[in-house]
């Protein structure tokens, strides 16, 4: 790669990155505005709330990064427009740099919308699964205040009649609806410990009652002590946890040694996260090939190249959202991908100066 090429790769990256941390930091304060009135109701403080939001943006990074690279890359061959370099850089016929440049750009890029999808958001998303049982245990062994009914998560409601001294919880209460058979626990007494699998919960003389949604009524079984582990109540309430905690070389293990409970479900993440590299290939090249030729226009109304590739992402997403899951989310990508070169072998046959030269000396 020569002088021009870096500079070049250089400008493209100092576009995608300003987009792309202005949207990240729309996103984290978002987070923080959604998980605002969540964690302050299970008394945790403000740096809690900050860490659980900073560990939920990968997922929504995930889904914004490689229409950030797009949007970079568009706007820094605006910029060389505006300032006639790329004019300059076709009629010199150093358009070999700019390729290179742009392909540069396209592979790190990818490789980054890789990285998220692959590793980096599964393990902000065990990070968080981790944290939210700690958070669990201290809601159910602390924060829980005596006559009062608080929602862990989703379908967790815990109530206690009151606390003691060393900290058992007494007359305790807990409904559990994340699972097909409604689960409501009773006991005397409670107790929050940590062994080396996690949290536990330790009911000592009470009952359980199960409701199902097949049969009539309720079946209830009395007990001397139950635990239950709270880290598995959390993932309860988020039934795709396990899934989407494992980054794609564990999730491909797992498919092949047959260790998953839901290969279809994984197999379909897998998928949806190859995608996204996809998505960054094909996204580039459409940014390429409709703004890497310079024009002579100077007045008039001309769509912004920025709202295009917008609109296109968010059909793309349409349609990636209704094509199924599975294989089908390579369609969309694919298809723009397949414009894209179509549109860039045409116009460098046809709109790039150093051709229209040509056929003028002809």
């Amino acid at each position: 790669m020569d002088r021009l090429s870096r500079y070049l790769t250089a400008q493209f990256f100092v576009q995608a990155l300003t987009i792309f941390l202005a949207g990240g930091a729309l996103i984290w304060l978002m987070q923080l505005l959604r998980l605002f009135d969540l964690v302050s109701s299970q008394g945790q403080n403000i740096l809690t709330l900050m860490g659980q939001s900073a560990l939920t943006t990968p997922t929504y990074a995930r889904s914004i990064l490689y229409v950030c690279l797009a949007i970079g890359l568009v706007r820094g061959l605006r910029a060389l427009q505006s300032s006639r370099e790329l004019h300059t850089i076709h009629a010199a016929q150093r358009t070999p740099a700019l390729w290179s440049a742009i392909i540069a750009f396209t592979v790190i890029g990818t490789l980054a919308v890789g990285a998220v999808a692959h590793w980096a958001e599964p393990l902000a998303r065990r990070v968080s699964a981790e944290w939210s049982a700690d958070i669990a245990a201290d809601v159910v062994g602390r924060a829980l205040v005596p006559g009062q009914f608080t929602e862990l998560e989703d379908g967790l409601v815990f109530s206690i009649g009151g606390r003691r001294a060393d900290g058992t919880l007494a007359d305790f209460f807990f409904d559990d609806t994340t699972h097909d058979t409604r689960r409501t626990y009773f006991a005397e007494t409670a107790r929050v410990f940590k062994d080396t699998s996690g949290y536990q919960l330790i009911l000592n003389d009470g009952a359980i009652q199960y409701e199902s949604a097949e049969q009539r009524g309720l079946s209830q079984i009395a007990f001397g002590q139950y635990h239950i582990s709270l880290t598995s109540l959390v993932e309860a309430g988020r039934p795709d946890a396990g899934i989407e905690q494992l980054d794609t070389l564990a999730l491909i293990e797992g498919l092949g040694l047959g260790t998953l409970d839901n290969p279809e479900r994984a197999l379909a993440a897998v998928h949806s996260r190859l995608a996204d590299g996809l998505r960054a290939i094909a996204f580039c090249a459409l940014a390429a090939s409709l703004v890497a030729f310079p024009h002579g226009r100077r007045g008039g109304f001309r769509v912004p190249m920025e709202l295009v590739i917008l609109v296109i992402a968010f059909a793309e997403q349409a349609v990636s959202a209704f094509s199924g899951g599975g294989a089908n989310h390579y369609v969309a990508p694919g298809l723009i991908l397949a414009f894209a070169v179509a549109l860039f072998a045409y116009r460098l046959r046809y709109a790039s100066p150093p051709s229209m030269f040509r056929r003028a000396g002809a």
